[in-house]
């Protein structure tokens, strides 16, 4: 990965206050900026949720090739969360994928359907629910666990080798790099150690093979439930089939949205049919296809095809300041290509 100087398009907010309070005052939602990055996994999970509500946003891409994550001006707005993304609306903060995803289901202007039912009532309770199992899966340990270890794949990591290499060597020196930024920047010395800190801590995770493991055997326990609740709302007879179908409730709520990108980042991992083989899993697997199949996951891959071209400029801009942690343009585009048609294929 590299860094680089704080990028003239990138819009820093006034204050981050951190916990994402809903102080919308007399800003409208165009205000609002969504840092992001199109294939990552958290940030597609609130793509996905922000496309549903037909949302006006301005979008900011934040480049994880490139290392932008690490960027002062970027730590300064996201000291303490996970790399993306970040909502920013007037003074209001947020960094957390369900947050943002609240955030956006109670804003005015907005339509589409209530992805965040209140716990009040069943529905929202079964999606809390199955909200907080989502979070306690290390989606992040399991995919580096399986490009460290490919032999853990059934049909190996759907990334080119290349990649898959320069990933594995990139994140070891991340650890070093963020300890140097450390001392560059002494105003976010405590922000810059403490996600070094966490870095090692899935570095030791991640490099171990049994635990990655481990980690892989407990998605069992997750996706049997899932498809037992699916088996007391939905029949198993293909003739009967609906042709829409959800995880609670009679319309599309987060839950579906974030079942629907775990299973994405399964099959670009290779872990679908050891973790959700059809013959087990054939409501899963239904599910899944009738929810590629919206207008919201359309507009996604719009956004990864888009990356290609973005990525490329970057590291065209780039190439005379950056330091020699990142792909390079080739690798990158190689990447950014090759992730669009595995998605279009999806």
């Amino acid at each position: 990965m590299s860094t680089k100087s704080s990028p003239e398009r990138k819009e820093e907010p006034r204050k981050d206050d951190g916990a994402g309070e809903k102080s919308k005052k007399s800003t409208t939602t165009d205000d609002i900026i969504i840092y992001y990055f199109p294939t990552s996994y958290s940030s597609q999970k609130v793509l996905i949720s922000v496309f549903e509500k037909n949302l006006k946003f301005k979008p900011s891409i934040v480049s994880l090739f490139h290392g932008q994550h690490m960027e002062p001006w970027y730590v300064r707005l996201n000291p303490h969360g996970a790399h993306v993304p970040v909502l920013v609306h007037g003074d209001c903060v947020i960094n957390h994928p369900d947050r943002i995803i609240e955030y956006i289901d109670t804003l005015p202007d907005t339509c589409g359907p209530q992805l965040v039912p209140p716990t009040s009532g069943l529905v929202g309770q079964q999606v809390a629910k199955f909200q907080e199992s989502l979070e306690k899966i290390p989606v992040d340990v399991i995919s580096y666990g399986v490009i460290f270890h490919p032999q853990l794949s059934e049909e190996g990591c759907q990334l080119p080798v290349a990649i898959q290499r320069s990933m594995r060597e990139n994140f070891a020196n991340r650890l070093r790099y963020l300890i140097t930024l450390s001392t560059v920047y002494p105003d976010l010395r405590d922000s810059y150690l403490a996600k070094s800190q966490t870095a090692a801590e899935k570095y030791d995770l991640i490099t171990d093979q049994e635990k990655v493991r481990g980690h892989i055997d407990q998605l069992s326990n997750f996706l049997d439930n899932v498809e037992s609740e699916l088996r007391q709302s939905y029949s198993l007879d293909e003739s009967t089939m609906p042709e829409d179908m959800h995880l609670f409730g009679e319309s599309l709520t987060v839950a579906d949205i974030g079942l629907y990108v775990l299973i994405t980042r399964l099959q670009l991992l290779g872990l679908l049919p050891l973790c959700v083989p059809s013959s087990r899993f054939p409501l899963i697997h239904r599910h899944y296809t009738l929810i590629a199949a919206r207008p919201s996951v359309a507009r996604l891959t719009q956004e990864v095809s888009r990356l290609r071209y973005t990525l490329v400029l970057e590291d065209i801009k780039a190439s005379g300041t950056y330091v020699a942690l990142g792909l390079g343009a080739g690798l990158v585009l190689v990447a950014a290509y090759y992730l669009i048609r595995r998605l279009k294929t999806l």
